[in-house]
């Protein structure tokens, strides 16, 4: 499967995922239910996976600003990285929708940097570096995982999570 295969199968578990999640209780998505420093609810997770997507592919891939500057400014701490249970789901959703609209407006431009062999560093404080096509790979299995959090953290809530395993998403 090619990257863009793969980016349209998010596109479409992504439908599933917000229509499930919009039909649970604000109060239920802002609930916390895992001790830590990060993510603690559905909603740090709804405003998580598109930051990493957006700083990967504009910030780092393509150099060009962040979808996030239309929405909100940076954050200037963990604690407003991190947790958005005060935020509406509507917000977050649109924040990540805006996101999947510029990445697939500029989905040739990806490719291109992907294709080129260029490195990337894996973070400013390392010295490690891997292939812009690697870190394509990395923001899209990313969101894979944390969406499996989500599914987790909804049916721990008591609520019936969509399936959005690729097989049920792409099979004609």
């Amino acid at each position: 499967m090619d990257a863009h295969a793969f980016y349209h199968y998010l596109t479409l578990a992504r439908r599933d995922l917000w229509a499930a999640l919009r039909a649970v209780p604000e109060a239920d998505l802002a609930r916390p239910l895992i001790d830590t420093d990060g993510a603690r609810c559905v909603k740090d997770l709804v405003a998580h996976i598109p930051v990493v997507e957006d700083g990967w592919f504009r910030g780092d891939l393509l150099g060009v600003p962040f979808v996030m500057e239309r929405f909100r400014p940076e954050p200037q701490s963990a604690d407003e990285y991190w947790h958005h249970q005060d935020e509406p789901l509507e917000d977050l959703l649109a924040y990540w929708e805006a996101v999947e609209a510029d990445t697939l407006e500029r989905w040739p431009a990806l490719m291109e940097v992907a294709a080129s062999g260029r490195r990337v560093k894996v973070d400013d404080s390392r010295p490690e570096t891997f292939t812009a096509d690697e870190a394509m790979w990395h923001v899209m299995q990313h969101e894979v995982r944390h969406s499996a959090q989500i599914v987790l953290l909804l049916r721990m809530l008591g609520h019936r999570p969509p399936s959005l395993d690729l097989v049920f998403l792409v099979a004609h």
